[in-house]
Protein backbone atom coordinates (compact mmCIF):
# COMPACT_ATOMS: atom_id res chain seq x y z
CA UNK A 1 0.00 0.00 0.00
CA UNK A 2 1.15 3.46 -0.89
CA UNK A 3 1.98 5.64 1.88
CA UNK A 4 0.29 8.88 2.39
CA UNK A 5 1.24 11.83 4.36
CA UNK A 6 -0.08 15.29 5.19
CA UNK A 7 1.25 17.90 7.31
CA UNK A 8 -1.08 20.50 8.38
CA UNK A 9 -0.94 23.42 10.97
CA UNK A 10 -2.98 24.95 13.38
CA UNK A 11 -5.58 21.95 13.39
CA UNK A 12 -4.39 20.15 16.84
CA UNK A 13 -7.38 18.95 18.44
CA UNK A 14 -5.53 17.77 21.69
CA UNK A 15 -5.49 21.41 23.47
CA UNK A 16 -4.51 21.80 26.82
CA UNK A 17 -7.34 22.87 29.39
CA UNK A 18 -9.96 21.82 26.89
CA UNK A 19 -11.35 18.85 29.28
CA UNK A 20 -11.44 18.56 33.05
CA UNK A 21 -12.55 15.74 35.24
CA UNK A 22 -14.16 16.23 38.41
CA UNK A 23 -12.83 14.55 41.25
CA UNK A 24 -9.64 13.16 39.22
CA UNK A 25 -8.45 10.57 41.71
CA UNK A 26 -4.43 10.56 41.00
CA UNK A 27 -1.21 9.50 43.05
CA UNK A 28 1.77 11.73 42.40
CA UNK A 29 5.12 10.92 40.74
CA UNK A 30 8.55 12.87 40.78
CA UNK A 31 11.95 12.16 39.89
CA UNK A 32 14.37 14.46 40.82
CA UNK A 33 16.91 13.46 38.95
CA UNK A 34 14.92 13.47 35.69
CA UNK A 35 13.53 16.82 36.97
CA UNK A 36 9.92 16.63 37.41
CA UNK A 37 6.74 15.37 38.55
CA UNK A 38 3.46 14.91 37.12
CA UNK A 39 -0.10 13.24 38.55
CA UNK A 40 -0.97 10.38 36.91
CA UNK A 41 -4.78 8.26 37.44
CA UNK A 42 -4.89 5.77 39.94
CA UNK A 43 -4.63 2.55 38.56
CA UNK A 44 -2.19 3.21 36.07
CA UNK A 45 1.36 2.01 35.72
CA UNK A 46 4.51 2.96 35.92
CA UNK A 47 7.17 1.20 34.33
CA UNK A 48 11.16 2.90 32.89
CA UNK A 49 11.92 1.45 29.74
CA UNK A 50 15.55 3.13 30.11
CA UNK A 51 17.14 5.67 32.90
CA UNK A 52 15.93 8.92 30.53
CA UNK A 53 12.25 7.42 29.97
CA UNK A 54 9.08 6.50 32.14
CA UNK A 55 6.36 4.85 30.42
CA UNK A 56 2.60 5.34 32.29
CA UNK A 57 0.48 2.28 31.05
CA UNK A 58 -3.25 3.05 31.43
CA UNK A 59 -6.37 0.78 30.41
CA UNK A 60 -7.06 -0.43 26.83
CA UNK A 61 -3.41 0.05 26.14
CA UNK A 62 -3.56 3.20 25.96
CA UNK A 63 -0.16 4.80 27.63
CA UNK A 64 2.04 8.27 28.30
CA UNK A 65 5.69 7.92 28.30
CA UNK A 66 8.17 11.16 28.79
CA UNK A 67 11.39 10.92 27.80
CA UNK A 68 14.94 13.42 28.55
CA UNK A 69 16.51 14.11 25.90
CA UNK A 70 19.67 16.22 25.63
CA UNK A 71 20.40 19.23 23.49
CA UNK A 72 23.28 20.28 21.50
CA UNK A 73 24.49 22.21 24.18
CA UNK A 74 25.76 19.33 25.98
CA UNK A 75 26.88 17.24 23.29
CA UNK A 76 23.13 16.04 22.24
CA UNK A 77 21.94 16.19 18.31
CA UNK A 78 18.91 18.61 18.72
CA UNK A 79 19.24 22.36 18.75
CA UNK A 80 15.67 23.52 19.50
CA UNK A 81 12.27 21.90 19.80
CA UNK A 82 11.46 22.25 16.27
CA UNK A 83 14.36 20.25 15.39
CA UNK A 84 13.81 17.57 17.75
CA UNK A 85 10.18 17.66 16.53
CA UNK A 86 10.93 17.28 12.76
CA UNK A 87 13.12 14.16 13.55
CA UNK A 88 10.07 12.52 15.48
CA UNK A 89 7.77 13.20 12.36
CA UNK A 90 10.64 11.50 10.23
CA UNK A 91 10.63 8.59 12.69
CA UNK A 92 6.79 8.26 12.53
CA UNK A 93 6.97 8.03 8.71
CA UNK A 94 9.28 5.34 8.10
CA UNK A 95 7.40 2.46 9.20
CA UNK A 96 3.61 3.56 8.28
CA UNK A 97 1.62 2.97 5.47
CA UNK A 98 -0.69 6.04 6.13
CA UNK A 99 0.02 8.81 8.22
CA UNK A 100 -1.41 11.93 8.94
CA UNK A 101 0.50 14.57 10.70
CA UNK A 102 -1.34 17.60 12.11
CA UNK A 103 1.13 20.45 13.68
CA UNK A 104 0.25 22.83 16.41
CA UNK A 105 1.74 25.94 18.30
CA UNK A 106 3.43 26.48 21.17
CA UNK A 107 2.14 24.17 24.45
CA UNK A 108 1.60 26.35 27.72
CA UNK A 109 3.91 24.63 30.02
CA UNK A 110 6.18 26.05 32.88
CA UNK A 111 8.52 25.19 35.52
CA UNK A 112 8.25 25.85 38.91
CA UNK A 113 9.79 29.19 38.70
CA UNK A 114 6.84 29.50 36.63
CA UNK A 115 8.79 30.36 33.75
CA UNK A 116 7.22 29.51 30.68
CA UNK A 117 8.60 27.34 28.43
CA UNK A 118 9.65 26.96 24.82
CA UNK A 119 7.47 24.18 23.42
CA UNK A 120 6.16 22.80 20.24
CA UNK A 121 2.94 19.73 19.72
CA UNK A 122 1.43 17.76 17.61
CA UNK A 123 -0.86 14.89 16.56
CA UNK A 124 -0.36 12.03 14.47
CA UNK A 125 -3.04 9.76 12.93
CA UNK A 126 -1.50 6.54 10.83
CA UNK A 127 -1.75 3.15 10.27
CA UNK A 128 0.72 0.25 12.31
CA UNK A 129 0.10 -3.45 11.99
CA UNK A 130 -3.51 -3.17 9.96
CA UNK A 131 -4.21 -0.71 14.13
CA UNK A 132 -5.75 3.11 13.70
CA UNK A 133 -3.15 4.64 15.65
CA UNK A 134 -3.49 7.96 17.19
CA UNK A 135 -0.40 9.31 18.95
CA UNK A 136 0.12 12.87 20.56
CA UNK A 137 3.37 14.19 21.25
CA UNK A 138 4.63 17.62 23.17
CA UNK A 139 8.43 18.63 22.80
CA UNK A 140 9.27 20.80 26.22
CA UNK A 141 12.72 22.84 26.39
CA UNK A 142 13.88 23.14 30.02
CA UNK A 143 14.74 26.69 30.96
CA UNK A 144 18.15 25.66 30.93
CA UNK A 145 18.78 25.05 27.37
CA UNK A 146 20.15 21.64 28.12
CA UNK A 147 17.44 19.29 28.14
CA UNK A 148 14.25 18.74 26.34
CA UNK A 149 11.30 16.72 27.02
CA UNK A 150 9.13 14.67 25.03
CA UNK A 151 6.13 14.10 26.29
CA UNK A 152 3.61 11.55 24.40
CA UNK A 153 -0.06 10.09 24.32
CA UNK A 154 -0.71 6.96 22.56
CA UNK A 155 -3.46 5.22 21.92
CA UNK A 156 -6.01 3.09 19.60
CA UNK A 157 -7.70 5.91 17.34
CA UNK A 158 -10.99 4.12 18.45
CA UNK A 159 -10.18 5.42 22.56
CA UNK A 160 -8.08 7.92 21.90
CA UNK A 161 -10.96 10.37 23.11
CA UNK A 162 -12.42 8.55 26.21
CA UNK A 163 -8.79 8.73 27.86
CA UNK A 164 -7.94 12.08 26.57
CA UNK A 165 -9.40 14.18 29.53
CA UNK A 166 -7.38 11.87 32.33
CA UNK A 167 -3.78 12.46 30.01
CA UNK A 168 -4.66 16.43 29.92
CA UNK A 169 -5.34 16.43 33.53
CA UNK A 170 -1.68 14.73 33.59
CA UNK A 171 0.06 17.31 31.78
CA UNK A 172 -1.41 19.72 33.40
CA UNK A 173 -0.48 18.63 36.75
CA UNK A 174 3.06 18.35 35.15
CA UNK A 175 5.70 20.39 37.00
CA UNK A 176 9.44 20.56 35.83
CA UNK A 177 12.14 21.25 37.87
CA UNK A 178 15.44 21.06 37.44
CA UNK A 179 17.36 17.87 35.42
CA UNK A 180 20.27 15.39 36.58
CA UNK A 181 22.38 16.05 32.73
CA UNK A 182 25.62 14.79 33.66
CA UNK A 183 29.01 16.39 34.80
CA UNK A 184 32.51 16.36 33.72
CA UNK A 185 33.55 13.52 35.57
CA UNK A 186 33.61 15.11 39.20
CA UNK A 187 31.90 12.70 41.21
CA UNK A 188 30.15 12.96 44.93
CA UNK A 189 31.95 12.07 47.67
CA UNK A 190 29.14 9.68 48.33
CA UNK A 191 30.19 7.52 45.98
CA UNK A 192 32.05 4.13 47.19
CA UNK A 193 35.36 3.92 45.83
CA UNK A 194 35.17 -0.07 46.89
CA UNK A 195 32.30 -0.67 44.55
CA UNK A 196 34.22 1.19 41.83
CA UNK A 197 37.01 -1.28 42.47
CA UNK A 198 34.63 -4.34 42.08
CA UNK A 199 32.98 -3.41 38.33
CA UNK A 200 34.64 -5.71 35.46
CA UNK A 201 34.55 -4.99 31.98
CA UNK A 202 33.32 -8.25 30.53
CA UNK A 203 32.58 -7.07 26.66
CA UNK A 204 34.25 -4.61 24.75
CA UNK A 205 34.40 -3.37 21.13
CA UNK A 206 34.76 -0.13 18.87
CA UNK A 207 33.80 0.27 15.28
CA UNK A 208 31.92 2.39 12.89
CA UNK A 209 27.90 2.44 12.12
CA UNK A 210 26.49 3.66 9.27
CA UNK A 211 25.16 4.27 6.71
CA UNK A 212 21.40 3.44 6.86
CA UNK A 213 20.94 1.23 4.34
CA UNK A 214 17.91 2.50 1.95
CA UNK A 215 17.83 0.34 -0.83
CA UNK A 216 16.82 -2.30 1.85
CA UNK A 217 15.40 0.10 4.38
CA UNK A 218 17.43 -1.73 7.62
CA UNK A 219 19.76 0.36 10.01
CA UNK A 220 23.22 -0.67 10.52
CA UNK A 221 24.19 -2.42 13.62
CA UNK A 222 26.06 -4.89 15.36
CA UNK A 223 24.98 -7.81 17.79
CA UNK A 224 27.40 -9.39 20.71
CA UNK A 225 26.73 -12.18 23.30
CA UNK A 226 28.27 -12.58 27.00
CA UNK A 227 27.80 -14.86 29.41
CA UNK A 228 27.62 -14.61 33.58
CA UNK A 229 27.62 -17.63 36.09
CA UNK A 230 26.48 -16.38 39.33
CA UNK A 231 23.70 -13.36 39.61
CA UNK A 232 25.12 -9.59 39.72
CA UNK A 233 24.66 -6.48 38.01
CA UNK A 234 25.34 -5.21 35.19
CA UNK A 235 25.52 -1.51 32.99
CA UNK A 236 26.37 -0.52 29.69
CA UNK A 237 28.13 2.29 28.30
CA UNK A 238 28.30 3.56 24.55
CA UNK A 239 30.02 6.39 23.40
CA UNK A 240 29.76 8.14 19.84
CA UNK A 241 30.73 10.78 17.70
CA UNK A 242 29.21 14.82 18.59
CA UNK A 243 25.84 15.36 17.05
CA UNK A 244 25.57 11.60 16.31
CA UNK A 245 22.99 8.64 18.09
CA UNK A 246 23.87 5.51 18.63
CA UNK A 247 22.04 3.09 21.08
CA UNK A 248 22.79 0.69 22.77
CA UNK A 249 21.04 -2.62 24.26
CA UNK A 250 21.26 -5.57 26.69
CA UNK A 251 18.71 -8.40 25.96
CA UNK A 252 18.26 -11.55 27.96
CA UNK A 253 17.61 -14.99 26.24
CA UNK A 254 14.26 -14.73 25.95
CA UNK A 255 14.18 -11.35 24.71
CA UNK A 256 13.86 -9.46 27.96
CA UNK A 257 15.04 -6.12 27.72
CA UNK A 258 17.61 -5.66 30.94
CA UNK A 259 19.29 -2.10 29.67
CA UNK A 260 19.34 0.42 26.91
CA UNK A 261 21.72 3.51 26.01
CA UNK A 262 19.41 6.06 24.16
CA UNK A 263 21.37 7.21 21.37
CA UNK A 264 19.93 11.02 21.73
CA UNK A 265 21.11 11.62 25.85
CA UNK A 266 24.81 12.33 25.74
CA UNK A 267 25.58 10.69 28.94
CA UNK A 268 27.45 7.33 28.04
CA UNK A 269 26.59 5.19 30.92
CA UNK A 270 23.37 3.08 32.25
CA UNK A 271 22.67 2.35 35.90
CA UNK A 272 23.01 -1.37 36.77
CA UNK A 273 20.60 -3.44 36.46
CA UNK A 274 19.83 -7.01 38.25
CA UNK A 275 20.84 -9.84 36.11
CA UNK A 276 20.80 -13.95 36.48
CA UNK A 277 23.18 -16.62 35.69
CA UNK A 278 22.69 -17.09 31.71
CA UNK A 279 23.65 -15.71 28.02
CA UNK A 280 23.13 -12.13 27.09
CA UNK A 281 22.61 -10.50 23.74
CA UNK A 282 24.24 -6.56 22.80
CA UNK A 283 22.89 -4.25 20.37
CA UNK A 284 24.48 -1.21 18.91
CA UNK A 285 22.82 0.48 15.96
CA UNK A 286 21.97 3.65 14.79
CA UNK A 287 19.38 5.62 16.69
CA UNK A 288 17.63 7.77 13.30
CA UNK A 289 18.44 6.85 9.45
CA UNK A 290 20.61 10.02 9.32
CA UNK A 291 23.30 8.57 11.82
CA UNK A 292 26.83 7.57 10.93
CA UNK A 293 29.38 7.87 13.90
CA UNK A 294 32.35 5.71 15.20
CA UNK A 295 31.66 3.83 18.33
CA UNK A 296 32.74 2.08 21.62
CA UNK A 297 30.44 0.15 23.62
CA UNK A 298 31.49 -1.61 27.19
CA UNK A 299 29.77 -4.25 29.37
CA UNK A 300 30.39 -4.03 32.95
CA UNK A 301 29.73 -6.79 35.38
CA UNK A 302 29.78 -6.40 39.46
CA UNK A 303 28.75 -9.05 41.97
CA UNK A 304 27.16 -5.79 44.27
CA UNK A 305 25.06 -2.85 42.91
CA UNK A 306 26.78 -0.31 41.72
CA UNK A 307 25.95 3.76 39.74
CA UNK A 308 26.84 5.95 37.59
CA UNK A 309 29.42 8.01 39.75
CA UNK A 310 31.09 4.99 41.14
CA UNK A 311 31.17 3.90 37.04
CA UNK A 312 32.82 7.64 36.82
CA UNK A 313 35.59 7.02 39.41
CA UNK A 314 36.49 3.50 37.70
CA UNK A 315 36.02 4.99 34.10
CA UNK A 316 35.86 8.47 33.39
CA UNK A 317 33.63 11.09 32.87
CA UNK A 318 30.04 10.42 32.31
CA UNK A 319 29.65 13.52 29.65
CA UNK A 320 31.77 12.59 26.56
CA UNK A 321 32.39 11.94 22.87
CA UNK A 322 34.67 10.62 20.57
CA UNK A 323 36.67 12.88 18.25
Amino acid sequence: MRMKRRIASGVLLAVIGMFCIEGWASTAFADAALGYSIEIPVGWGVTRPDDYSVRFGGPDDVYVKIQNVASAAIGGIYADVESLAANLKCQLVAPTEHICIYSGGALAVYDADGVRLTSTEFLAEYTYNGMQVREWFAVVEHASGDVFYVLSYTSSSGVYAAHEPAVIDMVRSWIITGASVGDSGTVDSSSSATAAADIVVILQDRGHIGPYNYAESTYDKRYYEFTISADGYVGLCVVDQSGEAITGWIFAADGTEVTQKPGTYADVYTSSYAVAPGTYTVKVGQDNMVTESDFEMYVYFSLTPFTIDDLVTRFGPRIRVLP
